[in-house]
């Protein structure tokens, strides 16, 4: 691979590190869009320090029957705000041909959600509340390994990641920042990347698996996503662009905790990105901000998340 190429690998660096959640309805350890540019170009043998703050702000609303003539209406919002460090060592001896990297995303964050609820009766007669909490605390564990192959322009990954319950938690919080239960995530990636042309275009997909939440008696249905970005290197060292993501949950919900019942959920998005390789102290530094707006969501909060990561090269 050309040194170059070599060098562009860090926009990979930290972005297998998922963000905390605010809650369990809706959403996942895995995070659509954390994925992006260059994702499965190997970085150079060596650590690296990749530093990702993620902002989430979301907004869901569910309206059902529970007899005849009544109406249950719940509107939900949320919103999380991490900061994550991810030392991250990609080894000199291949494996099967590939570069292998391996991480550990640890970190802390805030959680803020708020819901109201509205029970109408038949004729009109309705009763309403509401309830808000914030929670700040440690985020959990985050280990994930890669193997990326080079092939010229064409770039390929495999890669594995999970969670481990180690964050902030209680299962009489509406807010936290830790999730309480463990999951797993396989998936493969390919990027086209020629910097003679100036044209770079990366495809992420894999598959998330949960394990129980034991405290709420509740375990999410199997999900997969796709993570695409497509970048233009308006310098060397510079590139602007766009990412998007997709996400559909193949099972539904399971557990007593499940009261919302089994529907399956899906959200896509959509948004610009930029990034910089830059030299500071004489070492070497990518920074990457880009930020995502949701559309299209079903039985799942929808808004926005912005993303700023910062990795140094050592």
């Amino acid at each position: 691979m050309k040194p170059c190429a070599r060098l562009w690998g860090a926009l990979f660096l930290g972005a297998m590190a998922p963000c905390a959640n605010a809650n369990e309805i809706g959403l996942s350890f895995w995070r659509p869009g954390q994925l992006g540019s260059m994702a499965a170009v190997a970085n150079a043998p060596g650590w690296s320090l990749p530093l990702v703050y993620v902002r989430l702000d979301v907004d869901a609303t569910d309206a059902r029957e529970p007899a005849p003539g009544t109406r249950l209406t719940t509107d939900a919002k949320g919103a999380t705000n991490v900061l994550l460090f991810m030392p991250t060592y990609t080894f000199e001896t291949r494996v099967l041909g590939a570069r292998p990297a391996i991480g550990l995303g640890i970190g802390a964050g805030r959680s803020r959600s708020k819901i109201n609820v509205t029970y109408t009766l038949p004729g009109g007669l309705s009763s309403s509340g509401s309830q808000s909490d914030a929670r700040s605390g440690a985020a959990d564990l985050y280990p994930n390994a890669n193997l990326k192959w080079n092939d010229g322009a064409h770039n390929y990954l495999a890669y594995v990641s999970g969670v481990l319950p180690t964050g902030s938690y209680s299962a009489s919080r509406l807010a936290n920042v830790g999730e309480n239960r463990r999951g797993l995530d396989l998936g493969a990636g390919y990027t086209y990347f020629n910097a003679q042309r100036r044209l770079e275009f990366s495809l992420v997909g894999g598959v998330t698996e949960y394990g129980r939440n034991p405290d709420k008696d509740f375990r999410s249905g199997r999900n997969a996503h796709l993570d695409w970005a497509a970048s233009y290197l308006v310098t060397p060292y510079a590139h602007v662009g766009l990412v998007g993501y997709f996400h559909r949950q193949l099972a539904g919900d399971s557990g007593g905790g499940a009261y919302l019942g089994h529907d399956k959920s899906r959200i896509n998005g959509i948004g610009p990105q930029a990034g910089s390789l830059f030299e500071l102290g004489g070492l070497r530094y990518y920074v990457n901000a880009k930020i995502y707006h949701e559309w299209g969501a079903r039985n799942r909060a929808e808004g926005w998340n912005f993303w700023l990561t910062l990795a140094a090269l050592l």
